[in-house]
């Protein structure tokens, strides 16, 4: 993929901006500026979920620490940080084959980046390139706008639940939920921002004179949601010189990206230097560099996840009635920093804006990446090039709670560095030649690289704050806590490649690499892993017609080892609070393995490519299959051992699947052109097996749950990405209710006592449609990629339905008369279970009231009570398509620019990205692309978990060349 392609429309995460583009490439992310994205090339082949690819620059593996979380912020991962303006073309080696090359970090692909560099040319070209992009919150949640706060229909304001205040309680004013009166039919009511006559508002609680509250019109806010956000603002400049001539070449890149995103005081500023040059020393003896520096900051990275302190969490409870606007003076009078202002006190809520102006978790990381390389060419056939990589980055992340906040409300300060480095030095040796007339050719390498990672992380925090607003370590009223780690990891190479080919015919690599890993035991860390791949030029072989353009058959068989991380194999102990007088040390949780083995890929792939007609019309397929065995996991045990879980090799994974990439140019004449290009791919993972050594035989491992009931399970011969959860009860017995959900004679539904399969997070494919059109200087470029199958679960849909916030939670009483909505009882759809064991309909009524039947309930638990713990209710279609990019340009012509004598080149563009979504109608809530879980080891798919919202883009850029 040319660089050019990613640059029409560049996203804050480079790794976003190959959505869509690269058949077999899965990407999910969260939302949020700068936040992480994940990448999976060809399927899940980690249990534990770690099935990034390696990044590399030029050769030289980077460092990607994936998400990289400090409580529940989202910090983002190190190739977030790539700058999309140094880019010539990304490459994407998927599988093991990769790894020959790269070491065993590529097992799961690489992504293989070549960067912009200086040409031999006249003078000093210079271009500079700036994007403006506004930016604005995507598909949200459906809201509910006929019923407000309260419950059973009640509701009156007095203290909010602030049973801690002067003031007497309301009607129900303490409950967060909308199971309240109905709103829009001129009633009146008191209400945490009605005035009070005093001059207050009615949830200043904690002011002594706040008066009598005035009451106001009791009214839905239909956008309470949508206004909390702003129109995000993105600026990103590129100032990038260059030159060269018989002697050397230089290009020197200066970039900045500025950001504000749609969550309020959210930002990020990146600043970004590249210099990359070479110079020949002698007519034997050229020198290299490329050096980056990066510095990243941020005011407010903000929490995710299901907590108090995140917005999408307080989303999930705010009143249909609650103005957000008047929630934005986030202290009460008189007491600023000290309590703050809210619509509701008994449920312990955050103020949203207060979170995120007054909580924040901030961020300064500078970063230094690059390589010098020197390469010796002895004579026409043999060099040697010997080079050394470093990648350093130290990252400072102060963090603060204000006085009030709940769960901290005396106010709390954290600070968290973390420094981290990774270096490579390797040398490779070559040899090209030819024989036979020059009909065989031959390239031999042979090399070594030592990789070494190293980190240190240190935690201080102020558990309370001794003075309000003063965010010092030295400030605080009780102890300090703090830990501190730090890590050492070393991996020492040998390889060897061959390149062979015969004419144009047939084209042979076979490469040999071997790995010793500190992370393993000394009689087991060294493993050897051979590829071997073969190429026919189809064309050639048989002489094909002309219409051929291309013909090729290509296959490849790898296998690779992998190891694990620092400190795997012995158990040790941490520092404890002391007991007593006497210092404490603690154990592991788990029980280490001494005698890990290391972990085995193998793989094998076969494909075709053709073209036709002048490159006109082609195809590219490719079948792959790949097993994964000996893991390193971990599996429970009895706490009676006195460990919790035990390490070992285990598991085996089998990925297979088909990729296909289509070209087409349906129109091509000397001033118009039309390119197509179509990828698609499908992957399925299959678990062979598990453990059975004699002594635990297991089946199936619980890989993560960061919802409330349902897991990503790996079973043995079911497929990779299982949700697995409590499902409802449904009749069994033959008869024409069989199927249908079981009605309790308590009127509820129940979930099933075991977990039943829900689905596969892992989509049946995944696609793209690239469209490339230019007319004279106009073009007009646009994407359109998505996914088909697959599904998640919403834990944001679970508690704001039962919440009464989303628009199924007006089901039944939306229908009823104004007055009488909680009145009758209302029953459950589905099959009420009779005395005598029958069974018959539970809701008979046909009106849309759920008015009559068997088994009857309250309108708060007719929707809560199916939907709590019961996994399968709370599953969603993770198929979605839509508009990823569009970008229509005009390049000037030479004659408006005084024939390129100064500026050679004026094109300006108006961009886009995510225009609009399209979904199943069972999923009109969320972008499935971002209904990601974060946990500190990263993104989790098939959970939405208070997902931040995704964003649409859309702003105009400029390109300029002299």
């Amino acid at each position: 993929m040319k660089g050019d392609v990613i640059n029409e429309s560049p996203a804050t995460n480079f790794v976003n901006n190959l959505s869509g583009k690269i058949a077999g490439v899965n990407i999910s992310g969260a939302g949020g500026v700068g936040s992480s994205a994940r990448i999976v090339i060809r399927g899940e082949s980690s249990l534990g979920l770690q099935s990034q690819p390696l990044f590399i620059i030029d050769g030289v593996p980077v460092g990607n620490d994936g998400t990289s979380n400090t409580g529940s912020a989202d910090y983002g991962n190190s190739a977030s940080e790539i700058n999309p303006a140094d880019i010539e073309s990304v490459n994407v080696l998927k599988g093991p084959a990769a790894a020959a090359l790269y070491g065993s970090r590529a097992a799961r692909g690489a992504i293989v980046i070549t960067t912009k560099k200086g040409t031999n040319r006249k003078g000093v070209g210079v271009s500079f390139n700036t994007y403006m992009f506004g930016t604005k919150v995507g598909r949200l949640p459906k809201f509910q706008n006929q019923f407000g706060q309260g419950n059973n229909g009640q509701y009156e304001g007095s203290n909010f639940g602030a049973s801690w205040s002067a003031y007497p309680s309301g009607n129900n004013d303490d409950y967060d939920e909308s199971w309240g009166p109905r709103m829009d039919i001129g009633t009146t009511r008191a209400q945490f921002d009605s005035p009070t006559t005093n001059g207050f508002r009615g949830g200043d609680v904690a002011v002594n004179n706040r008066g009598d509250i005035i009451q106001s019109p009791w009214v839905s806010q239909p956008n309470n949601i949508k206004d909390f956000f702003t129109t995000g603002k993105k600026y990103y400049n590129n100032l990038a010189f260059s030159g060269g001539n018989e002697h050397g070449d230089y290009r020197l890149s200066l970039t900045s990206l500025n950001e504000k995103g749609v969550i309020p005081n959210n930002d990020l500023n990146r600043y970004q230097v590249n210099l990359n040059s070479s110079y020949r020393l002698s007519k034997k003896l050229t020198s290299s560099i490329n050096i980056n520096y990066v510095r990243q900051t941020s005011d407010n990275r903000p929490d995710n996840g299901y907590g108090r302190n995140t917005f999408m969490y307080f989303f999930t409870w705010m009143g249909r009635n609650v103005n957000i606007n008047s929630l934005k003076r986030y202290w009460q009078p008189g007491l600023e920093g000290i309590r703050q202002f809210q619509y509701n006190y008994g449920e312990n809520h955050n103020n949203p804006f207060f979170l995120q102006y007054q909580d924040t978790k901030g961020q300064n990381k500078d970063r230094v990446y690059g390589n010098i390389a020197l390469e010796y060419a002895f004579n026409d056939h043999l060099k040697l090039k010997a080079r050394v990589a470093d990648d350093f980055y130290n990252d400072f992340r102060p963090m603060q709670w204000a006085v009030s906040t709940v769960d901290y409300e005396s106010g709390r300060y954290e600070i968290v560095q973390i420094k981290n480095e990774e270096r490579n030095a390797d040398f490779l040796l070559t040899y090209n030649n030819t024989a036979g007339n020059g009909d065989f050719g031959y390239n031999l390498s042979v090399g070594g690289n030592r990789f070494d990672n190293s980190g240190h992380s240190e935690d201080v925090a102020a558990p309370q704050l001794l003075i309000p607003g003063v965010y010092n370590i030295g400030n605080t009223g009780t102890a300090l806590t703090g830990s501190s780690s730090q890590f050492k990891k070393r991996i020492n190479s040998l390889y060897g490649t061959a390149n062979l080919n015969y004419k144009d015919y047939v084209y042979m690599d076979i490469t040999a690499r071997n790995d010793w890993s500190s992370t393993l035991p000394a009689g087991s860390n060294s493993y050897f892993y051979p590829s071997v791949s073969l190429n026919g030029n189809l064309k050639s072989i048989f002489n094909l017609p002309e219409v051929f353009s291309q013909a090729q058959l290509r296959g490849s068989w790898a296998k690779v080892g992998n190891d694990t991380g620092p400190y795997a194999l012995k158990n040790t102990y941490n520092y404890a609070s002391p007991w007593g007088s006497n210092y404490a040390l603690v154990g592991t949780g788990g029980l280490l393995n001494p005698n890990l083995k290391p972990e085995i890929i193998t793989t094998y792939e076969i494909g075709t490519a053709f073209s036709f007609f002048n490159s006109r019309l082609g195809f590219d397929v490719t079948y792959y299959n790949a097993l994964s065995k000996n893991q390193i996991i971990s599996l429970p045990t009895v706490q009676s051992s006195g460990a919790g879980s035990r390490q070992i090799n285990a598991g085996e994974i089998r990925n297979k699947g088909v990729e296909a990439v289509v070209t087409i140019v349906p129109v091509k004449t000397a001033d118009f052109k039309w390119n197509v290009t179509l990828n698609w791919s499908h992957n399925t993972g299959r678990l062979i097996s598990l453990v059975d050594d004699g002594i635990d035989k297991v089946d199936k491992i619980v890989q993560a749950a960061p919802g409330e009931d349902a897991s990503i399970q790996a079973r043995v011969g079911q497929r990779m990405g299982s949700i697995w959860g409590p499902g409802y009860q449904r009749v069994t017995d033959e008869g024409p209710m069989k199927g249908q959900v079981i009605i309790f004679n308590d009127s509820y539904p129940r979930g099933t006592t075991e977990d039943i399969y829900l689905g596969n997070y892992h989509p049946d494919w995944i696609g793209g449609i690239y469209n490339q059109l230019t007319y004279k200087g106009l073009s007009l470029n646009f994407m359109f990629g998505g996914q088909f199958g697959g599904k998640f679960v919403s834990r944001f849909y679970n508690k704001a339905a039962g919440a009464g916030q989303l628009e199924e939670s007006a089901l039944g009483r939306g229908a009823r008369a104004p007055g009488t909505e909680y009145d009758a009882p209302y029953y459950i759809p589905g099959a009420a279970q009779m005395a005598d064991g029958s069974y018959q309909p539970n809701n008979t009524s046909t009106d849309g009231t759920y008015s009559a039947g068997v088994y009857g309930t309250n309108a708060r638990y007719f929707i809560k009570k199916p939907l709590d713990h019961i996994s399968e209710a709370q599953l969603f279609s993770s198929t979605y398509f839509k508009l990823r990019e569009l970008s229509i340009g005009y390049s000037l012509p030479s004659k408006w620019i005084a024939n390129g004598k100064f500026v050679k080149n004026v094109k300006i563009s108006v961009t886009a990205r995510n225009l609009f979504l399209i979904t199943p109608k069972s999923n009109k809530h969320f972008d499935p692309e971002v209904t990601t879980a974060t946990d500190g080891g990263g993104l989790i798919p098939g959970f939405e978990n208070m997902s931040t919202p995704s964003t649409r883009e859309m702003g105009i850029s400029l390109n300029l060349n002299f």
